[in-house]
């Protein structure tokens, strides 16, 4: 068999609708017509809605909105599907124990099919370029910060921070006699070189967000952060330069693998999905419930996706 046959044969495309003509074909020879066309319907009944329902609320102390009951439907959908082909294939036996097992074994079994050669250079590169925020390094920042504890001032903390602020304002770039205006604090008052998680893990989200706009070269404040008032005076922020694939490479590739597996994946499932036939049947709701079928002209017991 030739290289160009092989490389046919790797391909996730082929080996997909290799697949879907094995299943068709087994169908078709030991299949009775009758069980098939029974099997080919997902029936998601009243009893079975009002179920995740009350599931959901018993979790989240809430009822559903219907977007995520609707979600909670599609997930049970696709197990249920996933589930009957794992059986059709014969990866294991029939029994209810097994069920989730045996929709993740055919999950399991489409992912290695998915796995391709590695591609071209071009093809990362794109890829990279693409996501290039994923891969980047993250930004660096150096800043002082003076500290004014609530707790000791009282009402007194932001105007005692103002008065601060107009004299290192005036003072300029900042030295260790400057520093000492505030109150003592339990973090360091110098930044060298810091990444935004670490002033986040140390600083808090809202005081890091606040950090992420300011000018570099002048005191600014009051900053809040979950300590008390602050006032900032940033050096410099340097901004990660893109990373070159060289450097980023093994990242890069397994990146693209799981996005193309991804995709076979999705492929796979939405191919298995188109030949069955969903009936999900209203459950009829208390009047008010945030579950109640929207009124219009034609209301349905049941629907069909």
């Amino acid at each position: 068999m030739s290289n160009s046959v092989i490389r046919l044969f790797k391909e996730p495309l082929i080996q997909f609708l290799l697949i879907g003509a094995c299943i068709y074909a087994a169908y078709g020879l030991f299949g009775d017509p009758e069980e098939q066309e029974a099997d080919l319907t997902v029936l998601v009944d009243a009893n079975r809605v009002n179920g995740f329902a009350a599931q959901w609320k018993a979790r989240w102390n809430r009822p559903p909105t219907r977007e995520e009951l609707g979600g909670v439907i599609d997930g049970f959908v696709r197990e249920e599907i996933l589930y009957r082909q794992a059986v059709a294939m014969g990866l294991t036996q029939d029994d209810a124990i097994f069920r989730r097992r045996m929709a993740q074994r055919l999950e399991f079994l489409t992912s290695d099919l998915a796995k391709v050669d590695d591609p071209d250079e071009a093809e990362l590169q794109r890829y990279l370029q693409d996501n290039i925020d994923q891969f980047r390094a993250p930004d660096m920042i150096s800043f002082v910060q003076v500290f004014f504890d609530p707790d000791a001032r009282d009402e007194a903390t932001l105007d005692d921070a103002n008065t601060v602020l107009a004299e290192l304002t005036a003072a300029g770039v900042p030295d260790p006699e400057t520093l000492q205006a505030g109150d003592s604090f339990m973090l360091p008052n110098y930044f060298n070189s810091a990444t935004e998680l670490e002033v986040r893990k140390r600083l808090g989200s809202g005081f890091t967000q606040s950090l992420i706009g300011l000018e570099p070269g002048v005191w600014h404040g009051p900053v809040l952060s979950g300590f008390g008032v602050h006032l900032v005076y940033i050096f410099e922020r340097v901004q990660a330069p893109e990373p070159a694939l060289a450097d980023v490479r093994s990242q890069v590739l397994e990146g693209w693998q799981r996005e193309e597996m991804g995709t076979f994946n999705k492929k796979f499932y939405e191919g298995l999905k188109s030949r069955y036939t969903i009936v999900v049947e209203d459950a009829g709701l208390a009047p008010g419930s945030v579950l109640e079928p929207p009124k219009g002209p034609s209301n349905t017991t049941g629907t069909e996706q």
